[in-house]
This record gives C-alpha cells, structure tokens and sequence, in this order.
C-alpha cells in the first residue's frame, strides 16, 4: 500500500470516528447547534494528516527533499483517496446511521430564517431546496469535491515548510 492511500486512509478513518463520536455524544442531533461548532475538529484532523502525509513522502524520497509541487500534489491526491472513501461512508451514516440528521439541521436552519424575516411561503419552498441539498446522496457527492478543495489549500500552506530542495547535482524527482 502506498504512503498517500496510507495517509488517505488514515484521513477517512479518523474522519469516521469523529462523525461518530458527534452522533454518539448528542452533537449531530439534539446539541447539533454545539456541534456544528466541533466540526472543525475535522479540519484539525485533515491538517495533521496532511503534515504527517506530505513529510513521509519527503522522508522516503531519495535525498529527502521534497519540492512545493510534490508537496502540493501528495496533499490533494491523499485528500482526493480520503474524499472518495469517505463518501462511501457518508452516504452510509446518514443514511443509516443518523438518520435523522435533515430534521435537526432544518431546526437550525428554519430558526435562523425565522430571525432573518422570511415568511412561512418562503421557508416552505427554500425547505425543500434546502432538504435535497443535505440528503445522504447529495452529500455523498459532495464529500470528494469539498475534501479536495479543502486538500489544495491546506497543502499550498503545508508544502511552503514542508518543501526541501534537492541537493547539489540531483535532479528533481
């Protein structure tokens, strides 16, 4: 198994044990207006990974260096592995596991409509927009998309201290 699916499933794992720890501990559901707040442990996750990802492949290459655009490119390939593995699993915990998680999320999001002014014609008709957009397939979709995007800015900031040059003479890789 390569160093990048290594790390990409490293990535998908933890990502894994978050979503649940949330769902478990109430966050994706009653306290899912807390919990919204604690998804950014998931940010924390990916940047970490990422650092550990991007300096094994450093570390294994001959003559340890490692240039910004290897660096960037080992970043978004682990994310993109990540984001399609955990797609799968999205679609299956909200699928399956919080099954209700559409119904929590448009309490939030009818209250802040509430507060915004909008009528109840207007929040039926962005409910149902809003319903297809937070379904278990459409996230689904979505996961790889955002791991990717979320994989290329972490990686641009990550590979300005992670690059190293090649030494005198070496070609880069």
């Amino acid at each position: 198994m390569g160093t990048k699916f290594t790390y990409a499933l490293i990535l998908t794992i933890a990502s894994a044990v978050l979503n649940l720890a949330l769902y478990f501990t109430g966050f994706q559901t009653e306290k899912l207006a807390v919990g919204q707040h604690l998804q950014w442990l998931g940010l924390i996750i990916t940047i970490v990974v990422l650092f550990l990802g991007i300096k094994a492949v450093r570390e294994e290459s001959p003559g340890k260096y490692l240039s910004y655009g290897k660096g960037v490119g080992t970043g978004v390939l682990i994310c993109l592995y990540s984001g399609l593995m955990s797609a799968v699993y999205t679609f299956i915990h909200f699928k399956f596991v919080n099954t209700e998680f559409v119904d929590y999320n448009m309490q939030l999001v009818r209250a802040k409509w509430e507060q915004a002014g909008m009528g109840a014609d207007q929040m039926e008709k962005a409910e149902g927009f809003a319903r297809m957009f937070m379904g278990p397939v459409a996230m689904a979709i979505m996961t790889p998309i955002f791991a990717v995007i979320l994989g290329l800015i972490v990686s641009l900031i990550l590979s300005i201290f992670l690059k190293r040059p090649a030494p005198e003479g070496a070609t880069p890789a």
